[in-house]
């Protein structure tokens, strides 16, 4: 299974780039858990994609040596600065396996970015959140949940309490997704979601997912064929019906949604821009 997996993803990448893709997130569950990652980066960089993996950071210091240089957009999971609730949400020894993390990483000339999921129960956390990254200097992404799992949504003076934070230095907050979930979600008679469009998901059982991984409605082999299979009338048909499927309508899945702003100009895309600006300054300027 190991060396069957590596297979797959060392065939799927140079299609992957003749498609047109430049990122490659690595996710999982926990992406670590893969004896094989750091192999798979290494392809990955040496096709010049810009990767991306989200840890919570349990295997990370062990694996960092073998995982430096390799990842473009390192992501540690962070929910609370407050231990026994981090743990709670992350599992035990999370939140003590994170500050190491952050310490290794640093060590290795790596700058990881600090992933906040906030929700209806931990969103105050943002307080403590914030002026750790800020004596780190690192990025915290402020990922609100989105509707559909067990945690609590985000109501309005939720949000407004986050936003209190969006111009403090080393906080990223993607406007956009908050007005997105202001506005009740995507609407499936105008639908905003282009996830087929951005995004090629690819499951463990080397299968293209359609429309996401979410919602899955297809699984399709790829068996060495996926420029085929992207290019196919069937790919083409679902990339019609994006987003106006019926379990789209409201849906605010965060990493649908990311791509999809740039994909219409409109006030998402604005302030998606605006945010992913302030994101670049702070972690590649202010930083300096």
């Amino acid at each position: 299974m190991k060396d069957s997996l590596f297979q797959d993803v060392a065939d799927n990448l140079p299609q992957l780039k003749s498609l047109g893709i430049k990122f490659i997130d690595f996710t999982g569950g926990e992406p670590l858990l893969h004896p094989d990652l750091p192999k798979m980066l290494k392809l990955a960089i040496k096709l010049r994609f810009r990767t991306t993996v989200t840890t919570n950071c349990l295997l990370y210091p062990e694996k960092a040596e073998a995982l430096k240089g390799l990842i473009d957009f390192l992501h540690f999971s962070l929910d609370s600065m407050d231990e026994k609730e981090n743990n709670r949400l992350r599992g035990k020894n999370s939140f003590v396996k994170v500050i190491e993390s952050v310490a290794i990483a640093k060590k290795h000339s790596e700058r990881p970015d600090l992933l906040f999921t906030a929700t209806g129960t931990n969103f105050k956390a943002i307080d403590e959140l914030s002026r750790f990254a800020h004596e780190q200097k690192l990025m915290l992404i402020v990922n609100p949940v989105f509707n559909g799992g067990s945690q609590k949504i985000l109501n309005s003076e939720m949000l407004d309490y986050l936003e209190r934070f969006k111009h403090e230095p080393y906080v990223y907050i993607n406007s956009a997704f908050h007005q997105l979930i202001r506005d009740g979600g995507n609407s499936k008679s105008k639908p905003r979601c282009r996830a087929i469009s951005s995004t090629i998901v690819i499951s463990p059982e080397n299968e293209v997912l359609l429309p996401c991984y979410h919602h899955v409605q297809l699984a399709i082999p790829i068996r060495r064929n996926l420029t085929r299979i992207q290019k196919s009338n069937m790919v083409n048909l679902m990339k019609k019906q994006q987003g106006s499927f019926p379990f789209c309508d409201g849906c605010t899945i965060n990493c649908y949604f990311d791509p999809s702003f740039l994909y219409k100009v409109d006030r998402y895309f604005w302030f998606s821009l605006f945010s992913k600006t302030k994101y670049g300054f702070d972690k590649f300027i202010r930083y300096r």
